[in-house]
């Protein structure tokens, strides 16, 4: 059954405005800053342009494209604005009813439909017109397909139709490593399609138990979101199978040139986040759980930080060529 998408419950947006004001036409001032911000996901976009940093400094020999990386971070922080603004055009007037969604600008009507959408031209615009100009066809292509992904695949046809709409979604916010690494004319190699593969399986982990938390919300826009139509032990289920499936990739990058430095991290922030999802599993249904499933959900971004970071601190290690006593 096809269920129309009323709201909008971004998993990884935590902006929330306490602002009362309502806006007539735009002016420069701190609140428009905040509601442009909101509308372009800043705090969404941050992450994405660290996983593009990760790619672009494990390529090789990425200084010497200083103009291309660059190029490329403005480039995925437009069009990844772009998404989130398209995100937020669907049906904003339902977003009211959604306790994570009712003080964005557009259904408050600070900021109206028609600005909402020539923000978005603007944002996109300016993403293609900086990568067309200085990175590269496949920088471009990579990131126009993340952004239409996001923005039109998934917020119109995967989101209302199926609860695995975050499994095949989430490749759109997984492309940012690979772009990132193109974007310094590096050849695709095996390394960038393994960052997109580690974001890939941990999406869902990352976003059921947030989604886990936010169910009954779910449930009343109709959004067929999997707890919504699988229930809570299905989706506590999932969780941990998705956590080992992350752990055991993330230990991959072993095989094409990650040192023990990222090993032991990618192996101790595994385990640690496995056993967080295997708690929330034990746990029973209760006003508890759902607390403990929102800690969850940040612990996953932490996560997600820590194997990064291990990356480059790896990386750079072995730059400098010293042994990790």
């Amino acid at each position: 059954m096809h269920m129309r998408p009323p709201a909008d419950i971004d998993p990884m947006n935590e902006i929330e405005l306490n602002s009362n004001q309502q806006a007539g036409a735009p002016g420069a001032t701190p609140s428009l800053i905040r509601d442009l911000l909101t509308l372009a996901k800043a705090r969404v976009v941050s992450l994405l342009v660290f996983t593009a940093i990760v790619g672009e400094l494990l390529a090789p020999q990425f200084w010497r494209h200083w103009s291309g990386a660059l190029a490329g971070l403005v480039g995925i922080a437009l069009a990844g604005g772009a998404g989130g603004v398209l995100n937020q055009l669907v049906e904003p007037s339902l977003d009211q009813h959604m306790r994570r969604t009712r003080r964005r600008p557009l259904v408050n009507g600070r900021i109206t439909r028609g600005w909402a959408m020539l923000y978005a031209l603007m944002l996109f615009g300016g993403a293609v017109t900086v990568l067309a100009l200085w990175t590269n066809a496949t920088t471009l292509v990579l990131t126009l397909f993340g952004t239409v992904g996001y923005g039109v695949i998934y917020t119109l046809y995967l989101k209302p139709s199926t609860p695995w709409n975050i499994v095949w979604g989430g490749l759109a916010g997984a492309l940012p490593p690979l772009i990132g690494w193109a974007a310094v004319g590096a050849p695709i190699a095996a390394m960038p399609i393994l960052l997109v593969l580690l974001i890939f399986v941990w999406t869902p982990a990352h976003f059921w138990p947030l989604a886990l938390y936010f169910r009954e919300d779910y449930a009343k826009a109709c959004i067929p979101m999997l707890p919504v139509t699988h229930g809570v032990e299905r989706t506590r289920a999932e969780i941990v199978k998705y956590a080992v499936a992350t752990l055991a990739v993330s230990l991959t990058p072993a095989l094409f040139g990650a040192g023990l430095l990222y090993t032991l991290a990618a192996a101790a922030s595994g385990i640690w986040y496995t056993g967080l999802t295997i708690r929330l599993k034990r746990m029973p249904v209760s006003i508890e759980m759902d607390q403990y499933a929102r800690r969850v959900f940040a612990a996953s971004i932490s996560y997600l930080f820590i194997l990064y970071a291990a990356l480059i601190g790896d990386h750079l290690l072995q730059m400098t060529g010293l042994p990790l006593v």
